[in-house]
């Protein structure tokens, strides 16, 4: 059963910078930034909090200051499918909001003890009728996220569970990174595991098969990437 526990915390400095680099707000002025903050409210979750509910009224939109976020959905049959694991400075629901939802079509559960800043829908759509900038982020952002679904169908239905997990550990480092660096797993196995659509046992025979190549170095939930190069050639097309 899901943890519940919710506890309210101030918008410090940390967060209030974060709040403003985030890119659904980045083209806010002074005036507009802070009607934001006056209606906008930070909570620190345990692990394994539901956050919202698939089919719950849409009230606010949201921006991960730290931990994790797993985006998940409920199959015909009762299974849960996670369709995204949201990470420290990326924002959530904002699609429903723009295209006028009224509820949430998935379920978000924290994977980690997490700091979410929920910022008020009403608000934020004032903002948006206000401001042409505004909107064009937000089209770029959503733009953004369009692309990344579709590049996400192709790993998801073209390759095998190899690419997959390998494509999955790159997307944590910059692109021009070439340097053996650590990737902290920002979920459970199994979580990553529905993620990537693979078992949780093909995914840990994955990993330690890479491991034995040499590609990577295993100890719990950080995954040191040993040979970049040879990592991006498994999934070069």
């Amino acid at each position: 059963m899901k943890n519940t526990t919710v506890k309210r915390i101030e918008l410090n400095d940390f967060i209030l910078n974060t709040m403003r680099q985030c890119i659904l707000l980045r083209p806010l002025g002074v005036e507009d930034f802070d009607e934001i903050i006056k209606t906008s409210r930070a909570v620190q979750l345990s692990d394994n909090s539901v956050l919202f509910e698939q089919g719950n009224e849409l009230t606010d939109i949201y921006l991960l200051i730290s931990g994790g976020v797993k985006i998940q959905r409920l199959a015909p049959n009762g299974d849960e499918k996670v369709l995204e694991i949201i990470r420290p400075g990326q924002t959530f629901a904002e699609a429903v909001l723009f295209f006028g939802g009224a509820q949430y079509p998935v379920t978000a559960v924290t994977v980690s003890p997490s700091i979410v800043v929920g910022i008020k829908a009403e608000t934020y759509l004032k903002l948006l009728h206000a401001s042409n900038s505004l909107c064009l982020n937000l089209l770029g952002n959503l733009s953004q996220r369009l692309h990344w679904m579709v590049n996400e169908m192709d790993r998801l239905t073209l390759h095998n569970a190899t690419f997959r997990l390998v494509d999955y550990l790159l997307s944590h480092i910059p692109v021009d990174s070439n340097e053996r660096t650590g990737v902290s797993l920002a979920a459970p196995k199994h979580v990553i595991a529905s993620r990537l659509s693979i078992k949780p046992e093909t995914l840990s025979r994955t990993l330690k098969e890479l491991s034995k190549q040499g590609l990577i170095k295993l100890e719990g939930s950080e995954i040191e990437l040993l040979d970049i190069e040879k990592l991006r050639q498994l999934i070069s097309l």
